[in-house]
């Protein structure tokens, strides 16, 4: 993107931005202007993005550009919807809250994320999106709905065997996740690790399927997770979580207490 497309894209969230309302208002913070108070309150909420080094994919794929001008960050006053602009995509759309409300959390990423189309469109531009690869945007693992949906769940006993000295036992939460079409994360994303046992669990899949289809399977599969990690807990082996994997699916179990998100690159 050149520095006029950047601006443009600013240009049509900040509007979109300050015609929020209700639960969605909020603020909008211009990255090349945060004061050293504002940038300390973003970084303590995990709100403020990655700064590029040389050294850095984005960097080398040209996308940190004139970096910082025509990037930022929008939050609601609760917190709980936030907004990425010109950072790896034109927009990332982000919604989460404490509890396990997914109903709640979704329904506002909808909100927020039908609130930009409509801004886009006012201003005789759109969101880009094919017909047969769906929403576009910088990275190729995101193309369909570029939607994450994912909870922040603890897992001790799973956790324990990824810290252990089997091999095999080490990859069972991955083996486990990748049955129902997930991806486990550390606490603070990919590569980093499960502090406390707590892990960022996702659909791994983002083409083929609805935004409600790929949100449901993520439900259904994170109660089949907790389920696994309850066995665990009672005293069953790695190799008897590996055995109910290979037959029938088992009743679901109780949803576990969990911190939802849903994430969705966009572009102007």
């Amino acid at each position: 993107a050149t520095d006029e497309d950047r601006a443009g894209v600013e240009g049509v969230l900040k509007q979109t931005f300050a015609g929020l309302s209700g639960e969605l208002a909020g603020t909008y913070y211009e990255l090349g202007a945060l004061t050293e108070e504002q940038t300390k309150f973003l970084l303590e909420r995990g709100f403020l993005f990655q700064i590029p080094s040389a050294r850095n994919l984005l960097t080398g794929a040209g996308a940190a550009r004139s970096w910082p001008n025509n990037r930022g960050i929008f939050h609601n006053e609760a917190q709980t919807a936030l907004a990425w602009v010109n950072e790896e995509d034109h927009c990332r759309i982000i919604s989460m809250e404490l509890g396990g409300n997914i109903p709640s959390v979704f329904a506002r990423f909808c909100d927020l994320s039908n609130a930009i189309k409509e801004s886009a469109e006012a201003n005789n531009t759109k969101l880009m999106w094919n017909e047969t690869l769906g929403f576009m945007g910088t990275c190729p693992s995101n193309l369909g709905t570029g939607l994450r949906a994912s909870v922040m769940v603890v897992l001790p006993e799973f956790n324990k065997l990824m810290e252990g000295d089997n091999a095999e036992d080490k990859e069972l939460l991955e083996t486990v996740c990748s049955a129902f079409d997930l991806q486990p994360r550390g606490s603070a994303g990919e590569h980093s690790a499960a502090e406390g046992g707590k892990f960022d669990v996702s659909n791994k899949q983002r083409l083929g399927f609805s935004e409600v289809q790929l949100v449901q399977k993520m439900i259904d599969g994170v109660t089949k997770v907790v389920e696994l990690e309850k066995m665990l807990a009672g005293g069953s082996t790695p190799a008897d979580i590996r055995a109910t994997l290979n037959t029938a699916p088992a009743e679901a179990a109780p949803a576990a207490e969990a911190a939802p998100a849903a994430e969705e690159p966009a572009a102007a």
